[in-house]
């Protein structure tokens, strides 16, 4: 028994002493957060600016409490990216007014898509991105002239880069502004739910 005693002991240090390296080896490299973008659905949201280089797009830059640089980009139905009819909200084509621009619009705001909370688990979350929910309202300065806004659709490329998207009545309406940061376009956010 007292030849048995020592060994043990020295076997059990051993063993500890080896669980101890391996759980020191597993912690390295050890990853804290995790986000992932699922691109494989992309499609699913039928967006026109999930086409888009793999670039650099500025950063959001605050202007004043609620006032943002983004560049806008548009959508139309029926566009590269099959495009629908319909927004995220369910309201469709049929519910929307048609400005002077050839621009959708709703009780007299433009209709835009943006990086929304409803996706965020396919598209992961980054931190300091602002994300809107469906209805939640917007002033934009496009060109020097301010327009109202509402968010009634997802934006798949929004969840990447500092976009909203405006949604338009065919290719001949698109707007484009801020494109490597050059003619960005102002949003102040003006009602959020």
């Amino acid at each position: 028994m007292k030849k048995i005693l020592p060994i043990l002991r020295n076997e059990i240090f051993v063993i500890v002493y080896v669980l101890i390296i391996f759980l020191i080896l597993l912690r390295v490299g050890e990853i804290k957060k995790i986000t992932t973008y699922n691109v494989s659905a992309v499609s699913s949201l039928k967006s026109s600016h999930l086409i888009t280089e793999y670039e650099e797009e500025p950063k959001v830059e605050e202007i004043k409490s609620n006032v943002y640089k983004y560049r806008i980009t548009s959508y139309y139905p029926g566009d590269e990216c099959n495009s629908t009819k319909c927004t995220g909200t369910g309201l469709c084509t049929k519910d929307f007014d048609v400005d002077e621009h050839g621009w959708y619009t709703y009780n007299g705001k433009l209709v835009l898509a943006a990086a929304t909370t409803y996706l965020q688990n396919q598209f992961g979350v980054k931190e300091n991105k602002l994300y809107f929910k469906y209805y939640d309202e917007v002033t934009l300065t496009i060109d020097g002239v301010q327009y109202e806004g509402i968010i009634l659709d997802t934006c798949g490329a929004c969840y990447r880069n500092e976009i909203v998207d405006l949604f338009v009545t065919n290719k001949e309406s698109v707007l484009d502004r801020g494109y490597r940061g050059v003619d960005m376009v102002s949003m102040e956010v003006t009602k959020k739910k």
